[in-house]
């Protein structure tokens, strides 16, 4: 079972030593003990611990960015185990969170060209490539980034959301 619990300073350990293996080094970047503790303690953005059978997994970072009219960015989310469908019904379960417990009306992510992976994922939990108008655009990236060169955002709208977490399987 796939389950999200807020993060602590005592699993930076696991964080850290999950960002900085060698097979997703090239993939995110890398934050210091100091900017993952900031994101636990701040009170506009989630660091989740992504536990697989009571175990962590993985993690999940997402902005609140709803009072900028920007919704929800999810910032970061990595796993420590590919292809068992544990970071999709992880962000399944957070998409249920955001649209329920905090009401967001709508979340956002960005995503490199290249990874067709996530891309794939994505898609299928019903977010789409998102060209914004400018007002939009300049939101978004006020409130949280710009995409980096090489990514593109994509959306997912609340009245989108069909597909609750609770319903998937790993």
């Amino acid at each position: 079972m796939v389950t999200l619990r807020p993060s602590t300073a005592a699993d930076l350990p696991f964080v850290t030593g999950l960002e900085r293996r060698d097979d997703h080094v090239a993939a995110i970047g890398q934050w210091t003990d100091l900017e993952h503790l900031a994101a636990i303690q701040s009170p506009k953005r989630e660091h989740w611990i992504i536990e697989f059978d009571g175990f962590p997994a993985g993690y999940l970072i997402a902005f609140d960015a709803r009072a900028e009219g920007a919704g929800v960015y999810v910032k970061r989310l990595l796993v420590s185990e590919k292809d068992k469908g544990i970071g999709t019904l992880a962000l399944a379960r957070y998409l249920d969170h955001a649209f329920g417990d905090l009401g967001a009306r709508f979340t956002w992510l960005t995503v490199r060209e290249g990874n067709s992976r996530a891309q794939a994922v994505y898609r299928r939990l019903g977010f789409h490539r998102l060209d914004a108008a400018p007002e939009l655009d300049r939101r978004l990236s006020t409130a949280a980034e710009a995409p980096a060169a090489g990514a593109f955002r994509m959306l997912l709208k609340a009245s989108d959301w069909d597909l609750p977490g609770a319903s998937l399987q790993p």
